[in-house]
């Protein structure tokens, strides 16, 4: 059940939840309109969500809490970065449509991180199906903010001058040390998810141990160190399988 992740496949895990669960825009409705899915799902929780312990939802709760935190970092932090690139006098040393549409690309981020930053999920849509597509609606933005660092922190692709003037602002203006300290965070988010299932599994009573059985008998292993993985790596895995889209729903 569970096996070693890396912090990319980590990430990847959450793209491709998106890609897979979330519904695909009508031709009718806009790019702008379906930057970030704010809507949420209609769907009624079925008996078996109803069914789940409390301690379990509390749980999951506060996955989703420490997780949203974690992406409004990554927004605030990369739509400054993003916004500093912009103004830099660099970024205006080529004039090609090229070097415009790296400008372009990089202001479309600033408009729809700060629309991402500011989007709650409505306090009546706060269950586990409404908080996959809101999360994944947040990280889906911030994608296309790391596909373009990406490609400009490429050490394998030529870079056009348009771009090594984009990497260099980049670069100017903190995006190395940006990295650097989402990875300390991501580590410390995973730390805290396995210590908050620490509390979750010393709180259980024994007929909810039993409905929990697999989950108790993969805690009882980690702690035994019998399955190969760090805190962080567990902590990796757990929030895959306490954070996501529940398709019976």
């Amino acid at each position: 059940m569970f096996k070693k992740l890396s912090l990319f496949a980590f990430a990847l895990l959450l793209i491709i939840q998106f890609t897979t669960c979330l519904p695909r825009p009508t031709s009718s409705e806009s790019e702008e309109d379906n930057t970030i899915p704010h809507g949420t799902s209609t769907a009624t929780p079925s008996l078996g969500e109803n069914a789940v312990p409390n301690g379990r939802k509390r749980l999951e709760s506060s996955i989703y809490k420490n997780f949203e935190n974690f992406l409004n970092f990554r927004l605030e932090r990369t739509n400054k970065i993003a916004q500093d690139v912009l103004a830099d006098p660099s970024m205006n040393s080529i004039a090609s449509p090229a070097m415009e549409e790296e400008k372009n690309v990089l202001r479309k981020y600033v408009k729809d991180s700060k629309e991402a930053l500011l989007a709650v999920l409505p306090a009546d849509k706060n269950d586990q199906h409404n908080r996959f597509f809101f999360a994944i609606g947040k990280d889906f933005v911030l994608e296309n903010f790391n596909s373009f660092n990406r490609s400009r922190a490429s050490e394998t692709e030529q870079l056009t001058p348009e771009q090594q003037v984009s990497w260099n602002a980049l670069k100017k203006h903190g995006i190395l040390e940006y990295s650097e300290e989402m990875v300390i965070r991501a580590n410390d988010f995973a730390k805290q998810i396995v210590d908050d299932f620490d509390d979750y599994m010393k709180a259980l009573s024994t007929v909810e141990k039993e409905k929990e059985k697999e989950m108790v008998d993969v805690w009882d292993a980690y702690k035994k160190n019998e399955i190969g993985l760090d805190k962080v790596e567990f902590g990796q895995n757990l929030f895959g399988a306490l954070f996501k889209y529940d398709s019976k729903a």
